[in-house]
């Protein structure tokens, strides 16, 4: 099973790209998140997934990777204003572009951070930074 996840509340999701990252991954089935913390709940229940894709902003993605396994590729699409971890990795900012190229492209593995037992993917901050994000 390949598992998207969308936040249809991130500032750049609509319905219409949603179908576009859908068509462009293939066969995936849909969860759309409905809470905070839902996006880990969400990978945490698609347990041995052959892939976990996230059409999210950046607390999307920080909750999927907060949720998966350590063998679970995650594909990260583009979807609130600021994008940073799928910027970071090189990805396109048009999220069907992104799409595209994670489901055609080779799995690779990154670093990860953790804090009080949290993962995250490119930073954290604590006092008034950790407030302003």
């Amino acid at each position: 099973m390949r598992l998207l996840i969308v936040n249809p509340y991130a500032s750049g999701v609509t319905d219409v790209r949603v179908e576009k990252v859908r068509a462009a991954l293939g066969d995936v089935s849909l969860e759309q998140t409905l809470h905070p913390g839902h996006a880990i709940e969400l990978a945490r229940e698609a347990g041995d997934a052959e892939a976990v894709y996230v059409f999210s902003g950046d607390g999307g993605f920080n909750e999927v990777l907060n949720g998966i396994g350590p063998d679970t590729p995650v594909g990260f699409i583009p979807g609130g204003g600021a994008n940073v971890l799928p910027r970071a990795l090189g990805l396109p900012r048009d999220p069907i572009e992104a799409a595209e190229h994670v489901a055609a492209g080779t799995p690779r593995r990154i670093s990860l951070g953790r804090v009080n037992g949290r993962r995250f993917g490119f930073s954290a901050g604590v006092g008034f930074d950790a407030e302003a994000v």
